[in-house]
């Protein structure tokens, strides 16, 4: 018991961190432009990394009830519902995380990928989510089976920013998915990717006590 507390409240430190190290950067990039009449930019949200860091904040809400709960005695596993919510957008992360470190990395500049907003959206984020889902958050059991549920965030957001880069050019291709026209091996690329990370998440996931185990 004393132990499940003692993992319940650094949960709970990690949760408090998540949301506020989303909230602050992200009023940040929504309020305090470089002219005051530029008004709130919420063409922020257009971007992967930001809708990622918002989803694993938003999830970290009904978390940091449950931890709340383990540190009072009361059980801390998730129910199945927020368990696959926190899967999901622990996979967003860790995909935003591997992209900037494999490829916009050496496009733009390690740099320019960790300095201010960046540094809390593409390193200390994800690093908490995933230390959260991995060693934390491991009574509800998420079966191996339900790896293809981690890029559905992804599928969907990639329809939209294909079309709106290809096809409607409404945006600029900010991720570099779409050199020489060849945005569909991007896109299978990416997925790709995006699967594979999901499948190592619940491979690494530690194994629940047979007390407190439930299954999604």
């Amino acid at each position: 018991m004393k132990h499940e507390r003692r993992r319940a409240a650094i949960s709970l430190a990690v949760q408090i961190c998540l949301i506020v190290f989303t909230v602050i950067p992200l009023s940040s990039l929504l309020f305090f432009a470089e002219r005051p009449d530029e008004g709130v930019r919420t063409e922020v949200f257009r971007y992967y990394t930001t809708l990622s860091n918002v989803a694993a904040a938003l999830t970290a809400i009904p978390s940091l009830v449950f931890a709340v709960r383990g540190v009072s005695g009361k059980g801390v596993e998730l129910p199945p519902w927020l368990a696959v919510c926190r899967f999901l957008a622990t996979s967003m992360l860790t995909l935003t995380m591997m992209t900037v470190l494999c490829f916009l990395g050496p496009i733009y500049g390690y740099g320019e990928m960790y300095t201010g907003v960046n540094f809390w959206f593409h390193l200390i984020n994800p690093v908490l989510s995933i230390t959260a889902f991995l060693f934390l958050e491991t009574e509800t059991v998420i079966p191996f089976k339900a790896a293809p549920l981690g890029i559905v965030p992804t599928v969907l957001y990639g329809f939209v920013y294909i079309r709106e880069v290809v096809f409607v050019g409404k945006w600029p291709d900010f991720y570099s998915l779409n050199p020489g026209g060849r945005w569909v091996v991007s896109v299978l690329a990416m997925l790709s990717a995006n699967l594979l990370l999901a499948a190592l998440l619940l491979l690494a996931r530690g194994k629940p006590s047979e007390e407190s185990e439930k299954t999604v």
